[in-house]
């Protein structure tokens, strides 16, 4: 079980460096178990390789989520992708800076904003946001951006 605290901000693209690499994710879900707030399989895609996971997700306060994460067969996923109600797909792009890695995920019913987010230690922990990220909100703790809401009601 793997604790995350992620600091997520919604920012304009228009300022994100142009020309990097990214991983194509589609993601899927499901029930989740009992006790966890979501269940996710996902299927991330670069030039050189193919990766799929299933996590199972619950808060335990403010940004910080316990995961449970465990790799599955390209077979598993197409299994559980058939049971699964919702879905997105996004491209993922990871930016040094700061001594930290910025993820920045670019959604395609957007054409103006995305979600940068950056991993932290604790919910304390300190980090600083590049010149280029112009942020339009703090979107950490609302609900309406987590990948499952984005998925639920396909944000435009």
């Amino acid at each position: 079980m793997a604790i995350e605290c992620e600091k997520k901000f919604l920012i304009k693209s228009d300022g994100v460096p142009k020309g990097l690499t990214g991983t194509r994710i589609f993601q899927y879900y499901l029930d989740p178990p009992k006790g966890y707030d979501t269940l996710r399989i996902r299927r991330s895609v670069t030039e050189n390789s193919e990766k799929y996971t299933m996590t199972a997700k619950r808060s335990i306060g403010g940004f910080t989520r316990e995961e449970d994460e465990r790799t599955i067969t390209a077979e598993e996923f197409a299994e559980l992708k058939a049971k699964a109600f919702c879905g997105l797909e996004k491209t993922r792009y990871k930016i040094p800076y700061g001594g930290r890695i910025l993820e920045i995920d670019v959604y395609p019913f957007w054409k103006d904003r995305c979600v940068l987010e950056i991993e932290l230690e604790n919910e304390e922990g300190k980090y600083t946001l590049p010149e280029w990220a112009e942020v339009i909100a703090d979107v950490s703790e609302d609900g309406e951006y987590t990948n499952y809401s984005l998925a639920m009601n396909n944000r435009s």
